[in-house]
């Protein structure tokens, strides 16, 4: 990871760690504190979804890095503002692939499957993370400090929303790409995410 793919994620964290702590002008005093919190919880959430898209890139022997989207955080930051606090729009970057060149000039493209797997490999990391954080949260809670159920519980919200959210089937977002390559895989992850979502 270079300079400018590290700034990239971490301005990206920072907006989205905004975006998520921000409940609206009357709750402005709370700002700091739920940032902090948000922040912490969005690290996890919002970077290991960026390198599970860039591990199973690598895997299948492209090159990849997250690319941050200027216009996305402006988005993500009006909306929140314009909605005051109640609607955030996660689209902050994604992981661009580039086909890697061996020495003899062949190019290596990646099929319909693998990109596929590669644009799951996020949202499912999200599902996981929310799943540990419900059990730590569970399993813990009578030995956690007030501090900590919060950080877990805005994981837990955090990581299904951005589950959900990237896996709506619209492109550019990672949804489509597994929609238009089996409806089915969609379906059982969008609903599994969505069922967290609303259970959690």
């Amino acid at each position: 990871m270079d300079s400018k793919e590290l700034k990239d994620l971490l301005i990206s964290a920072i907006v989205l760690a905004f975006v998520f702590s921000y409940k609206g002008i009357q709750n402005l005093s709370a700002l700091p504190r739920n940032f902090l919190i948000s922040l912490f919880a969005i690290s996890f959430a919002f970077i290991f979804h960026e390198m599970g898209h860039r591990y199973y890139a690598r895997k299948f022997g492209c090159y990849s890095r997250f690319k941050m989207w200027k216009y996305g955080l402006f988005l993500a930051v009006a909306f929140t503002i314009i909605t005051n606090g109640n609607f955030v729009f996660a689209a902050p970057g994604a992981v661009v692939i580039y086909p890697r060149i061996d020495l003899w000039g062949n190019v290596k493209k990646i099929s319909r499957k693998e990109n596929m797997i590669i644009s799951a490999a996020g949202p499912i990391v999200n599902i996981i993370l929310a799943l540990i954080s419900f059990a730590i949260l569970k399993i813990f809670t009578f030995n956690m400090t007030e501090i900590v159920k919060e950080i877990m519980v805005y994981s837990i919200g955090i990581n299904t929303w951005l589950a959900v959210f990237n896996l709506i089937p619209i492109p550019p977002l990672d949804g489509s790409k597994i929609f238009f390559y089996n409806w089915k895989i969609w379906s059982i992850i969008f609903l599994i995410a969505l069922s967290l979502m609303v259970i959690l």
